[in-house]
């Protein structure tokens, strides 16, 4: 009976000394998940804060870039017109200045032309001419070379004698030479192949004639012959040209 007595203390005691160790087990097991908990939720807390701050800062970093984006679009767009603008003005002052390098070359040809037209009456108005009327100041006859032929002729009437009348009339051009052996005369009506067949000239300084003629193939020319008939009863004035020295004298070097 003692004994059995003794066993139920000494049972008694180390299951209070369970219990209370349980007891401080479960209080640390309590404290320590507290604690992690307590660690854990401000972790969480300090990282979402992070993460609304740098979600924030790349929200207003996309946004300022957008912004940049657009000022940058409008500032290219706003340069391809400057370039556009600039090419285009180029191209119309290039055009400008072109044409105005036309119109001055045009006009500095004219100019030209006015001079050699006044230098060629200057210098064909003789003040030792005393006889008024119509003179051959030059006549020239040249080779077609890729016309088998066929000649170029130029003829050039003046008035030597200084005068505000005009003088008219006309001329007759014609080729003496042999055919067959025979003398033959070929007028100008019947061999022009290009320009005026009946000359009719009515000027009062000066006037000029050219044209193409075509001569028979069995034909060989020895003289051309220029006869001027002006109106007004003034006699007729005839000049002659040796064919070969004519054809010497203009042909190319």
């Amino acid at each position: 009976m003692a004994d059995w007595q003794h066993r139920v203390v000494i049972t008694s005691e180390r299951s209070s000394r369970r219990r209370w160790l349980v007891t401080w087990v479960v209080v640390a097991a309590l404290v320590a998940g507290f604690a992690l908990y307590s660690v854990t939720r401000a972790t969480a807390v300090s990282d979402f804060a992070a993460a609304t701050v740098e979600r924030d800062r790349l929200l207003d970093e996309r946004r300022q870039l957008t912004h940049d984006l657009r000022v940058a679009k409008t500032e290219a767009e706003t340069l391809r017109d400057q370039v556009a603008y600039l090419s285009r003005s180029q191209e119309i002052d290039s055009g400008a200045c072109q044409d105005v390098k036309q119109s001055l070359g045009q006009l500095q040809a004219e100019s030209s032309d006015l001079r050699e037209q006044l230098a060629f009456y200057r210098g064909i108005v003789s003040p030792q001419e005393s006889q008024a009327g119509v003179r051959v100041y030059e006549f020239r006859v040249s080779v077609v070379k890729t016309l088998p032929n066929q000649y170029r002729f130029d003829l050039v009437l003046i008035q030597p004698v200084r005068s505000d009348k005009r003088v008219g009339g006309q001329v007759e051009l014609s080729i003496e030479g042999l055919k067959s052996g025979k003398k033959q005369t070929l007028k100008l009506a019947d061999i022009a192949v290009d320009g005026a067949r009946n000359l009719l000239f009515s000027f009062k300084y000066f006037e000029e004639f050219s044209g193409q003629l075509k001569l028979p193939e069995d034909f060989r020319p020895l003289r051309a012959m220029v006869t001027l008939q002006p109106g007004g009863g003034q006699a007729a004035i005839e000049d002659e040209y040796d064919w070969k020295k004519i054809i010497r004298e203009n042909a190319e070097p």
